[in-house]
């Protein structure tokens, strides 16, 4: 949905372009930042429309970013996408549990993120 905000956590400057670039092709407006703290200091300024973030982080790993957010009720709804090189079943299991939207495993699938994006954002504005 061209036009949205969306914000990607993650601590390898060359995913954050990477995701960045191709985004902004696509139309969506992209913050990216490096750290946990970084990103709910980028969201709870910016409220972004969605949120793209990493599980493994140098400060905050991306659970606790996300069970975190979830706690302020002006992000309850607010889709979270796991973008993880993490592929166990109880990775996943847990970021479920700590709030999130989808999963996505690295390496990053464009039409699969698009899908997710649409899909998720699609059900926020119902």
């Amino acid at each position: 949905m061209p036009g949205k905000i969306l914000a990607i956590v993650d601590d390898e400057p060359l995913m954050v372009d990477m995701l960045s670039t191709f985004l902004k092709l696509k139309g969506y407006q992209v913050r990216g930042v490096y750290s946990g703290q970084e990103g709910l200091s980028l969201v709870e300024k910016e409220t972004p429309d969605a949120l793209l973030l990493d599980l493994m982080l140098p400060d905050i790993d991306g659970f606790k970013v996300c069970q975190t957010l979830r706690a302020i009720p002006v992000f309850a709804t607010m889709p979270i996408i796991i973008v993880s090189a993490r592929t166990d079943p109880a990775s996943k299991a847990k970021a479920v549990e700590a709030g999130a939207s989808a999963y996505i495993t690295k390496p990053v699938r464009f039409p699969d993120l698009l899908a997710e994006l649409d899909r998720l954002l699609a059900q926020v504005q119902k």
